[in-house]
């Protein structure tokens, strides 16, 4: 009697379409989180211009007997200029695919394009860090390296470097409670980070996970922990440079930042848009396409270089 296995059977049997979408990996968007928005005005230009007065030096020594006046000093300004361009990208439907696709095509598209236009901004950003924060070395780890492993010494480093810079904290310490296990967190500045960093930051002596926090209400999901006055988030798109340590190993830029250290300009019509055009447009006389697009607008530079650091180190995990 002639066997029948799943092999045989038609096609239609074999399958069954499922209508719910599968999740499409989203990463996550942190380094804009601790940025100063800044808003430029329709028909005010593309540049945003902030000035920041250089502190003058103090005067300890006292008028002389005689009454003579002082040295006078000069009043410094810093211009900071950040320009604002235009970002964008779309995609093309023909009308086959809207009129015989059971998925809802342009549901879809949609939730794409805000995800694309979303990670986009955080790329710029993150460049932006990337390429024009000051730069500082783990050096007290152990693994021979340069840099080395991130450790408590070089986080410790870092706050006392922009405390010495005069950087205000971004978050308040988070208060101990009676809860079990828990943990306070001092006032704090807040790192920025790959997400290959977290074996070297659990690893960490006195690193105390988010979970841990006797308050979790006010985090978010992408905070992985803290120490002593820093808090850590992290993102699969946080900084590396591939092969660039004294053995070849890849370098994680940690990017730990006071208030106000670094900011982000937008125009005022020009926040993250979904245009849908239907078959018909764009030179389409026949009707057989249709497009949806996003556009935004977006600068990114650095108010302050002593509030923002970039730490660099090894002893990422392996990909």
């Amino acid at each position: 009697m002639p066997s029948v296995n799943v092999g045989t059977l038609p096609p239609q049997v074999q399958q069954r379409y499922n209508s719910k979408i599968l999740s499409t990996p989203e990463r996550n968007t942190i380094h804009n989180l601790f940025s100063t928005p800044v808003r430029i005005e329709d028909m005010q230009g593309n540049i945003d211009r902030q000035s920041r007065y250089e502190a003058l030096d103090r005067f300890p020594v006292p008028v002389d007997n005689t009454q003579t006046n002082p040295p006078s000093q000069l009043l410094n300004r810093v211009d900071i200029d950040c320009r604002v361009r235009n970002y964008s990208t779309y995609i093309v439907i023909t009308k086959d695919v809207l009129l015989t696709n059971e998925d809802p095509i342009l549901n879809s598209a949609a939730a794409r394009l805000g995800q694309a236009t979303r990670e986009t901004e955080d790329i710029l950003q993150r460049d932006n860090l990337e390429s024009s924060a000051a730069l500082v070395n783990c050096v007290a780890g152990g693994n021979g390296d340069l840099p080395t492993q991130i450790s408590v010494d070089d986080t410790d480093d870092i706050v006392a470097l922009l405390q010495d810079n005069d950087g205000d904290f971004i978050t308040n310490m988070i208060e101990a409670t009676d809860k079990i296990g828990t943990s306070s967190i001092g006032d704090s500045y807040a790192a920025m980070c790959t997400t290959r960093m977290i074996p070297s930051l659990n690893k960490m002596d006195d690193f105390i996970r988010k979970f841990r926090y006797p308050n979790v209400k006010d985090t978010l999901t992408s905070e992985w922990g803290g120490i002593n006055n820093i808090r850590f988030f992290v993102s699969s798109q946080g900084s590396v440079t591939p092969n660039a340590s004294l053995l070849g190993n890849d370098v994680a830029n940690i990017f730990i930042t006071a208030k106000e250290g670094y900011k982000v300009a937008t125009r005022d019509s020009g926040d993250g848009r979904y245009i849908y055009l239907p078959p018909g447009y764009n030179n389409d006389p026949c009707k057989l396409r249709a497009t949806v697009a996003t556009n935004f607008y977006q600068g990114q530079c650095i108010d302050q270089d002593l509030w923002v650091q970039k730490l660099r180190a090894t002893g990422l995990r392996a990909i």
